[in-house]
């Protein structure tokens, strides 16, 4: 099943996916609602890089989900940041976000989403809908703020 939501952000396009490719904004926007956690000998750069990390998460902080494989793939060139991640729950976890500059200092972005997890895809479908709206209201808090993560 297919998620996909979209917001105009206030900000430019190159500075924002500047923003996105820093593995701080993650932990950032997805906060308090999934709280992601480092696994010992898969540590998150400072800044992405194509390549496979495992992250623990947990459910509005303290409830645990599991692990989770990010699998990171880029494309500077149309400002496209892919996460191709799956785990033991989540079979397929194909997460695109997706920066188009449309003018007068303001982005298109595009969260979309492609979910299986079997018999539990219809769940995770509604949480990822409403988890991928926190978070685009988290960037926009974090654009208001100048990228200041501590305000």
């Amino acid at each position: 099943m297919l998620v996909k939501v979209m917001s105009i952000f206030n900000c430019n396009s190159d500075q924002l996916f500047n923003e996105i490719k820093k593995s701080k904004s993650l932990f950032y926007i997805a906060e308090p609602l999934v709280k992601f956690v480092e696994v010992e000998n898969h540590l998150i750069p400072e800044f992405w890089e194509e390549g496979k990390y495992l992250i623990k998460m947990y459910i509005l902080g303290f409830i645990p989900f599991g692990s989770q494989w990010i699998i990171i793939s880029m494309d500077d060139d149309i400002k496209n940041i892919r996460d191709n991640g799956y785990s033991k729950i989540i079979k397929k976890w194909d997460h695109n976000v997706y920066l188009k500059d449309i003018g007068n200092n303001r982005t298109l972005y595009a969260d979309t989403i492609e979910i299986n997890a079997g018999i539990l895809t219809l769940f995770i479908v509604l949480f990822a809908n409403i988890f991928y709206r926190f978070r685009q209201k988290r960037w926009k808090k974090l654009i208001n703020n100048k990228f200041d993560y501590e305000a």
